[in-house]
């Protein structure tokens, strides 16, 4: 026979005491919101249950057994004590039991009879009425039930094996007719849920609760089942840009800053179902300014405000989006009167402007007799004060610069450079 443990320690000023509790020959499940119970037991339903507990206490042990109503309404079993360990023969199933040992404190189980699943089925997705997400299962003897201490009712969760289509991150791919198993939830003793497959999946229920007490595991078909559930996933990615005299952070939530704002957006969707990004200057997308219906897409954001692009994706049943926001800053465009070119290695050696938001530019500098030393149609690019290969002499130099910011405001700036440089400095 199987032995499970469960173990648990109460903490007290200057000392820690375990306590123990162990069923013979039982499957042991542990919920997440346990409403006060440390462990709930599944025996077999033909065999006689004893519980043990041990602690590293010898105060007195005494056993308490409860039913739907919780701890409220517990009554007094006699159990045995021997030191610190007591047991409680031929318990009774479907209960709940208490052990409180003087001085250290109480542990609430509950103990189950097992219940075998007969029979399973997977209605087609028109019987579902939430096909998109999950699937409801019908069959007979799904529920074995539990109680928590104060009266709440659960039911053991049972193990479902189907195939579906998953996501594999490191891959960057979907991959389909994967075989995974998931815990059921149980709606009553003939239904249970289970998340959704995406795709054309078999559906089998596995009972291996008997194997803790030495039987067999048993699997029970519950057919094939041609989901409609879109498993979708979009990778967004922003480029990055480092000129140092550009401004305009990345939003902390979303995406954009300075304009333009160069996006690429990457759709993965499983089966056959249709899928788009979409663009739209209202987030409940009202309308609808812009469809691209690709996998992969390359855009650049140009123009100042909020643009949310969602990916979307639908079939005959079902529909998914997800929704990304893309923020782009008004414009910015400011001019240097001055620049020292090698006069002091790696500071100031460029002329350059400083700007935001600016998606056309041009720009021209010319020297006092009107004559062209330099033009560049980059704004993160600047002037190193070379015509020709060769340093230019200090002195006044022009520019001349038209653009377009990304808020619609057009820039026509004029104005001098002053080139400072100690004589000494090689022109070469």
């Amino acid at each position: 026979m199987k032995k499970l443990w469960f173990a648990y320690f109460l903490l007290f000023p200057l000392l820690s005491v375990a306590q123990t509790i162990r069923v013979d020959g039982a499957y042991c499940f542990q919920p997440e919101n346990a409403g006060g119970l440390a462990a709930i037991y599944v025996v077999s339903s033909d065999e006689a249950a004893t519980l043990s507990y041990a602690s590293s206490s010898t105060a007195e042990i005494r056993w308490y057994r409860f039913g739907s109503g919780g701890t409220s309404s517990r009554g007094e079993v006699a159990g045995v004590q021997s030191g610190n360990t007591a047991t409680l023969p031929n318990a009774d199933k479907d209960c709940g039991y208490m052990v409180q040992q003087e001085g250290v404190g109480s542990v609430c189980i509950w103990l189950a009879s097992y219940r075998s699943i007969t029979a399973c089925t997977a209605p087609a997705p028109d019987s579902q009425e939430n096909v998109c997400e999950s699937v409801l299962l019908q069959g007979e003897g799904f529920a074995i039930p539990y109680y928590t201490t104060n009266g709440r009712r659960g039911f053991i969760p049972r193990q479902v094996r189907y195939t579906t289509a998953v996501w594999d991150e490191s891959a960057q791919a979907i991959r389909e007719n994967e075989t995974v198993t998931v815990s059921a939830s149980v709606v009553s003793d003939t239904e249970m849920e289970i998340p959704a497959p995406y795709g054309y999946s078999t559906i089998t229920v596995i009972d291996a609760i008997p194997e803790a007490w030495g039987a067999p595991a048993t699997e029970i078909p519950a057919g094939e089942y041609d989901s409609p559930a879109i498993l979708m996933k979009a990778v967004v990615e922003q480029q990055q840009r480092d000129a140092a005299n550009e401004s305009g952070e990345i939003p902390s939530e979303g995406f954009g800053g300075s304009a333009p704002v160069n996006m690429t957006f990457t759709a993965y969707v499983n089966g056959n179902n249709y899928y788009a990004w979409e663009f739209a200057s209202d987030e409940e997308f009202t309308t609808v300014d812009a469809i691209y219906p690709e996998q992969h897409l390359e855009y650049a954001f140009k123009e100042e405000g909020t643009t949310y692009v969602r990916l979307h994706a639908y079939n005959d049943y079902c529909e998914r989006d997800t929704m990304f926001t893309i923020l782009v800053g008004e414009s910015k465009l400011e001019a240097p009167n001055a620049f020292s070119p090698y006069g002091s290695p790696g500071v100031n050696d460029e002329w350059k402007v400083a700007y935001k938001s600016i998606v056309d530019f041009k720009c021209w500098i010319f020297n006092r007799w009107g004559e062209e030393m330099f033009r560049f149609d980059d704004p993160a690019s600047g002037w190193d004060g070379r015509y020709r290969g060769k340093l230019v002499p200090p002195g006044v130099y022009y520019y001349v610069i038209e653009a377009h910011g990304a808020d619609g405001q057009k820039y026509k700036l004029k104005g001098h450079i002053n080139i400072l440089r100690p004589k000494n400095i090689d022109k070469e």
